[in-house]
This record gives C-alpha cells, structure tokens and sequence, in this order.
C-alpha cells in the first residue's frame, strides 16, 4: 500500500480537527437550546404564578416546545437557583414537574425523581405536596391517580413515608380511590422505616377496601413485621397469601428468614429453611442468599458447628456456596479463634463452585489481620505468591498497612517484588507510607528503588509524605528524582 502523501495526512489530519470542532459546537448549540427551553418554561411559570389555568398555558407551549428529560432538570435546576425565602420558586418547580409527568408523551426516570428531590429540597419541605394539592382544589383543578402515583413517587425518593401515607388518605378527597399500586408504595416506605405496626394497619385497611393483596404486597408486608420483631404475624400473612392465590416465593420466604435471624430468634429461622426445602414450587427454594443468612445468624452466636451443619445442606441440594459465604464462615471462625478450623473449611471448599482457591484465602488473610494475627496472614499470603495464587487488592493492601503500622517496613519488600511480577496491586497510599517509611528508617537503597518506580507509573502521593521524602532525596544529590517525586504530591 502506498504511503500517504504530506498532503493527504494534512488533509486528513484538519478534517479530524473541524470535524472534532464541529461536534463540540453542536454540542454545546444543543446543550444552549436545552437551556432556552428550559428558560421559556420557567418563564411562563413565574409570569402566571398562582393562576388557575397555569397547566393549560404549559400545554399549549408544547406546540412549539419539545418536552425531554434534560429541559425538565434544567427547570428544576433554574428553580433552584432562583428560589427565594418563602419558596415560591420551589412550589412551581413542583407544580412543573407533576404537569411534566402528565403529558402522554413524557415519563419521569427514576433520576429525574432523585433531581427533583434535590432540587426541592423535599426533605426538609414535605409540606409542598399538601400545599400543592390544596392549590388544585382551590381551583377545582382535576386530580387523577396518576398525580398521586408522581407525588408519591416523589415520598419513596425522598424516604417521606408519613407524607405518603397522608397522600393515601386524600386520595378520596379528589374521587381517586386508592388502588393496589397506591397502598404498596406507601407499604414499601413504611416497611423500610420499620414500621411494623403501620404495615399491618395498612394492610388490614387494604382488605377492607375490598382490594386483594398481591404479592409485592405481601412481600412488603411480611419485610416490614419481620424486621420490626413481628415474627408470628408476618408468617400468618403467608396463610393468607395461599387464600388469595399468591404463592409464598423465596423472596418471601427469605424476607421473615431475615427478620427471624435478626431477632436472634434461630428456631423459627430453622423452621421456615426446613418448610422452604419442602415447598414443591420451584419459586420457594432456598438459594444461597437464604443460607448464607442463616450462617451469618449461627456464626454470631458461636455455633459453628450448626453452621457447618447448615453449608452441607447446601451441597445435599445442589447450591454452591458464594464468597459471601465463605467469607461469613471463616470470620466465625476466626472471631472465635478457630484458626485451624477456618483452614480445614478453606481446604474442604477452595476451587469448588464459584469461589476460586485465590479468593477464599485472600478471605482468610484479611479475616486474621482483623483479629490481630499478622503472623498468620503473613504466612498465608506468602503461601499464596508461592503457589502464584493472586490474593485480591483488598488482603495484600490491608496487610501492606499493618506493617507499615507496626514499621516492618523491610518486610514489604518481598510484596514488592512479587508487585512487579503482576501478582499483586499496591494503592497509591501504600506506596505513600513504604516511601516515606524507608527513607525515615535509613533505607536509602530501597527508596531510591521506590520512588523510580513510582515516578515510572506516574503514581499520585499522599502530600504530607512527599515533603519529607523529597529533603531525603535531596540530601542524598538526586536532585531529579526528587524534582519528579514534587510532581506526584496530591492536591
């Protein structure tokens, strides 16, 4: 193939350069008519502030407008940044966002939400969802479910679960009668709260609407009684599940598994696993999660043994253990100071199922720094980079700081090495402390190594251990490591 000509590589080389050029000029012309959008919604909403027919004036500018997600964060972000002491700007701000939502060609993301909230403030200004209703019975402005459903979509992001369930209750006021939809919102954020007597009044106001629960309903439910104590009343919603023809699945089964193991109440905990491994329905089955949930239970309460008991019956069924799970057995081992027993564990599961041999030791290592055993780790993790296992970021770094801690700075040289291998990967704030530590301990030699490998890879040091390190380097002549070293201090 011929070579390219000066020319045709100048040529190429400008029409890269206006074609780079004209993309960011339309980028920044559609990001300028985002904002002129934005601004000429904001400006019809300031200019009929308080009138009735406010909405209709924002309808009737979409003939000439186009309505995205980017034009509605800009307004909530205008809004913002103009409101003023008694909010005004922010109760309009509102009002758009509800009238945005209810345009048929138009649906409010999950972010979109998350902007709104920030942009309100609604945390700390709930009562802008009942002033706003207000304004719209004032003017006999029509209120349909799919108004509630914004604003309480609004509560669930703003974690406002009294003011949700408020707007449950006015509902009515508006001829909107509350549907399923409706009471499981206010049931999730009532159930995160823990608010198990509200779930359980909820859901009995629900039956007597005459609405049949669903599953998510049931599932909030039994969440919410269940991680508020409320162990015996959670599993009678089950029975009621199977009356209304909703099937008890895991998700179920795992949320009153959880509540009962946070409880400590391990009996009942063991006797929903026993009915879950009986279920015929596929759905019911316990999967690892559920298991690991019981190891977790029975390790803090020392019964190791019950725990072990508890991972067999995980292989009787088929169900691979995961690192959460290695991971919860051996920190129960190690917390009760069963070492050898965490070994034997790693050496009965390691490069069975989804967790490699790597994993479960780099586990141990950092479950034996966490108990104070650095000699123990040390051996692991030697044991590792002889074999060439790979120990994760998380067991290498953790033990780097502990020696670092303990000023056996020497004894990182052997990680060091096995680091220019590929074995491992060393954080910048690791290096930081290793430089500092050498050049403290008067190990030149080892400094001078460090730090050309750090200018080398360009690493980011910490800024109150460049200074001293580079008067070190500056009493030993190397004037121009020391110069490089100056230019990876962090701000």
């Amino acid at each position: 193939m011929a070579a390219f000509s000066p020319f045709s590589r100048r040529l190429c080389s400008e029409t890269h350069l206006l074609s780079s050029l004209l993309s960011r000029l339309l980028s920044s012309t559609t990001f300028a008519a985002i904002d002129d959008t934005a601004s000429g919604f904001w400006r019809l909403l300031r200019s009929n502030s308080g009138h009735p027919s406010l909405e209709r004036t924002l309808s009737r500018s979409l003939s000439n407008t186009k309505l995205t997600a980017p034009v509605v964060e800009s307004v909530l972000r205008q809004s913002s940044a103009a409101a003023t002491k008694d909010d005004d700007d922010r109760a309009l701000a509102l009002r758009f966002f509800v009238w945005a939502g209810l345009q048929p060609n138009h649906h409010h993301s999950a972010a979109a939400y998350v902007a709104a909230c920030d942009a309100l403030h609604l945390p700390r200004h709930p009562y802008f969802l009942s002033q706003l209703l207000d304004s719209y019975r004032a003017v006999a402005f029509p209120v349909c479910v799919k108004t509630f459903k914004i604003l309480l979509n609004l509560c669930r992001h703003g974690n406002l679960p009294d003011e949700a369930l408020a707007l449950l209750r006015r509902m009515p006021e508006f001829n909107c009668r509350p549907h399923n939809a409706s009471y499981n919102a206010v049931l999730r954020l009532l159930a995160d709260a823990g608010r198990g007597g509200a779930v359980a009044a909820l859901l009995e106001e629900m039956t007597e609407a005459r609405l049949i629960p669903d599953v998510i309903t049931y599932v909030t439910a039994v969440r919410g009684l269940s991680a508020s104590g409320q162990i015996g009343a959670a599993r009678g919603l089950h029975g009621q599940m199977r009356a209304n023809g909703c099937v008890p699945n895991a998700v179920a089964y795992s949320a009153l598994l959880d509540g009962a193991c946070a409880c400590g109440d391990l009996k009942s905990a063991m006797e929903l696993l026993v009915e879950m491994e009986r279920e015929l329905e596929a759905a019911c089955a316990p999967n690892v999660v559920t298991y690991t949930c019981l190891i977790k239970c029975l390790c803090d309460k020392g019964q190791l043994g019950d725990a072990l008991g508890i991972l067999d019956r995980m292989g009787q069924r088929r169900c691979s253990p995961n690192l959460v799970t290695i991971r919860t057995l051996v920190d129960g081992f190690c917390a009760q100071g069963h070492v050898n027993g965490a070994h034997e564990l790693i050496g009965r599961v390691a490069g069975e199922g989804a967790v490699s041999t790597a994993d479960c030791y780099s586990v141990l290592v950092v479950c034996l720094l966490r108990i104070q055993d650095i000699e123990g780790a040390e051996k692991v993790l030697g044991m590792m980079l002889e074999k060439g296992d790979r120990p994760s970021g998380l067991a290498c770094n953790s033990l780097m700081r502990e020696l670092c801690e303990r000023r056996r700075f020497v004894d990182t040289c052997r990680v060091l090495e096995m680091e220019e291998k590929g074995l491992v990967c060393i954080d910048s704030d690791v290096y930081s402390r290793l430089l500092l530590g050498f050049c403290e301990e008067g190990h030149l030699n080892e400094a001078l190594r460090l730090a050309a490998k750090v200018v080398e890879r360009e690493t980011p040091l910490q800024a109150d251990c460049v200074d001293a390190v580079v008067e070190v380097l500056l009493e030993s002549g190397e004037h121009a490591l020391a110069s490089h070293i100056m230019g990876l201090k962090q701000p």
